[in-house]
């Protein structure tokens, strides 16, 4: 049976088997028609039982951003996540590993759940392979914590507390874990917690900059992995804009977590920054550092637990 990890971000569907990783943008429009092209070209649709979807970057320019605040009765994440599991290569019944923001996990956990399980369909990719998959089994674990585990258990960090920060699309997950001296792991549940801005408000400023600017119109999603866009003919380097607004970013980020946190900031062996944004934080913030892989740091915590099930059923590794 299929064993996977992924990690359903607000800006990419993470995906992570033993073998295979996949980065989908967050994106899915379903569509009526599309033009042929005969053998020209790919037009990119996915189908998903039959129905023809654009799937990521197909769907950049028309679809919009995923902003449910409940992704159990979100069915286009149901099927971006059916859509990374068939991208992976699986079929048939498939074993999942998935997570939540950690202010919607206790609340969202076990409607997730189960929304997720025995949920499948037939998906033919644009390539034209067509597989069956459904999901048997299903994890679910909180973001931030899955991410602990992977980065943690690197010999580099000591054993002691560390603020875990993670910033993602639409929300900054962070947490203190602390790392005992056997290598496991606790969380500090009281210093832990979401705060409401994310990556997603870098790319909404640098799409209304752009423009107002150019006076031509830019979505977040067109300019979110770019590093410039094309007006008129001309290529326009946009990697400026965009460390400006991840400053701004990461200002109110210190801000939320010096709110919430006061002095246990100050009582921590050092911050760690992992997801999306995670890169913004290790270079603006003195001191916080970013791992290697950081991104994935979620979901290879949700895959190591999803191997180990279900000898320690519902935890993660290394996380007492």
């Amino acid at each position: 049976m299929h064993q996977l990890a992924i990690d359903p971000g607000h800006g990419y569907i993470k995906g992570l088997s033993a073998h295979k990783r996949i980065l989908i943008p967050a994106l899915i429009h379903s569509v009526s028609s599309t033009v042929s092209i005969g053998g020209l070209g790919r037009t990119g649709v996915t189908r998903i039982d039959g129905r023809p979807y654009l799937v990521g970057k197909a769907a950049q320019r028309l679809a919009t951003p995923l902003w449910s605040r409940d992704k159990s009765v979100d069915d286009d994440t149901l099927r971006l996540i059916l859509v990374a599991a068939a991208e992976l290569g699986a079929s048939g019944p498939v074993q999942l590993a998935t997570d939540l923001p950690l202010s919607w996990y206790r609340n969202q956990q076990r409607s997730f759940k189960k929304a997720l399980r025995g949920y499948g369909g037939t998906v033919v990719r644009p390539d034209g392979k067509e597989v069956r998959l459904w999901f048997e089994t299903v994890l679910v674990f909180p973001q931030g914590a899955a991410a602990a585990g992977p980065v943690l258990a690197h010999e580099s960090f000591e054993p002691g507390p560390y603020l875990v920060v993670d910033p993602g699309e639409r929300t900054t997950e962070f947490l203190v874990v602390i790392k005992e001296t056997d290598g496991h792991l606790t969380f500090d549940t009281v210093s832990a917690g979401s705060l409401e801005i994310g990556m997603h408000s870098v790319h909404t400023a640098v799409a209304e900059t752009l423009s107002q600017q150019y006076q031509t119109k830019f979505t977040p999603a067109q300019v979110a992995a770019e590093d410039f866009v094309v007006v008129r003919g001309e290529k326009i380097d946009i990697t400026e804009e965009r460390q400006r607004q991840e400053t701004h970013m990461v200002r109110a980020i210190s801000k939320g977590l010096a709110e919430r946190l006061d002095d246990e900031m100050d009582k921590v062996l050092g911050m760690i920054a992992v997801g999306g944004g995670g890169g913004a934080i290790a270079r603006l913030i003195p001191g916080a550092v970013k791992p290697d892989d950081a991104e994935w740091a979620n979901a290879q915590g949700c895959l190591a637990a999803l191997e180990e099930w279900p000898a320690q059923p519902g935890s993660i590794p290394g996380v007492v």
